[in-house]
């Protein structure tokens, strides 16, 4: 049950912020795109090896918005990527925070 709260976690906070990175840095996404994206992102995240798991997420992530969208590498997907990786990660330490 855990695992399955965090992997929907993950995804509807990831989801949330990459679509108001891609608003903010006006990279073209659909949402159903980014949806997918994250959903997989996720996925790959839940690897039983720490560290490993969460590079690879990032890896998946950005192979996959870039093969979604027409944006440039530098600095639009990273920058997206990044910015969306950080706000999903500081939004889950609130709210394990405030449990």
């Amino acid at each position: 049950m855990d695992l399955l709260l965090s992997l929907l976690l993950d995804a509807l906070f990831s989801g949330v912020a990459l679509w108001l990175a891609s608003k903010v840095l006006s990279v073209q996404l659909r949402f159903t795109e980014i949806v997918i994206a994250v959903f997989a992102a996720s996925l790959v995240a839940l690897l039983p090896v720490p560290i490993l798991g969460w590079v690879l997420s990032l890896v998946v992530l950005f192979y996959l918005l870039k093969h979604f969208s027409d944006a440039d590498v530098w600095p639009d997907l990273i920058l997206l990527v990044l910015i969306g990786r950080l706000i999903s990660f500081l939004a889950i330490l609130f709210l394990v925070g405030s449990l």
